[in-house]
């Protein structure tokens, strides 16, 4: 038989199991909530809005951000909530968002200054009462490494503009640490070789904890 001391002393190292039990699941409950805070704040902040810029060793404009991280729970509250909508562009994505990984959105604008000669060419059409009007068309036109533009008259008071452009668009998603110890923080740079082609928006959400 044990005595009522071994006994006390039994409960008690029970007792003390039970409560640094208890005392790791909260703190790692409160630490996971405390980083989800911490990543929807990130996600709407000022700065997230805001993409860095610096140029490459090739001259190049590359588009750099911190990417948020967030778990499969909030991003399906968020959705919920009238954020990330273009999530629900995917058919593949299960509605719960267990099998999401990574979420990136870029937004992209052209932009370039074109000069040129108009060539003129004599053209014809039909009107609405069914005359035939002759006058001098202008015509337009270029062809570079990423595509073409058009400009055709096709009567005296309307043109047709035809584009088209290719987008190519490099990115790596990598991590740092501030010192050797430190927790990491990943970032996602993003650059295209078509020099017409400037990052205007550049989100990358990574998808941890619990699936």
């Amino acid at each position: 038989m044990f005595s009522i001391r071994t006994r006390i002393e039994a409960a008690l190292a029970v007792t003390l199991l039970i409560c640094i039990f208890l005392l790791h699941f909260y703190y790692n409950k409160f630490k996971e909530e405390k980083a989800q805070k911490q990543g929807v704040e990130q996600l709407f902040s000022k700065k997230q809005t805001e993409v860095e810029f610096y140029k490459n060793k090739n001259g190049q404009l590359v588009a750099k951000n911190e990417t948020v991280e967030l778990d499969n729970k909030t991003i399906k509250d968020l959705v919920k909530q009238g954020n990330l909508q273009f999530l629900k562009e995917f058919n593949n994505l299960k509605k719960n968002y267990k099998n999401l990984e990574t979420a990136l959105q870029i937004q992209v604008k052209i932009s370039d200054s074109l000069k040129s000669k108009l060539t003129f060419i004599p053209e014809k059409y039909i009107d609405k009462k069914g005359d035939t009007i002759k006058f001098n068309a202008f015509k337009w036109g270029r062809i570079t490494e990423w595509g073409y533009d058009s400009l055709k008259q096709i009567t005296p008071d309307s043109v047709i503009f035809k584009k088209r452009e290719s987008v190519p668009l490099d990115g790596v998603l990598y991590w740092k640490r501030k010192w050797f110890l430190g927790k990491k923080r990943h970032f996602v740079e993003v650059t295209s070789k078509n020099p017409e082609v400037e990052i205007e928006k550049l989100l990358n959400i990574k998808i941890g904890g619990k699936k």
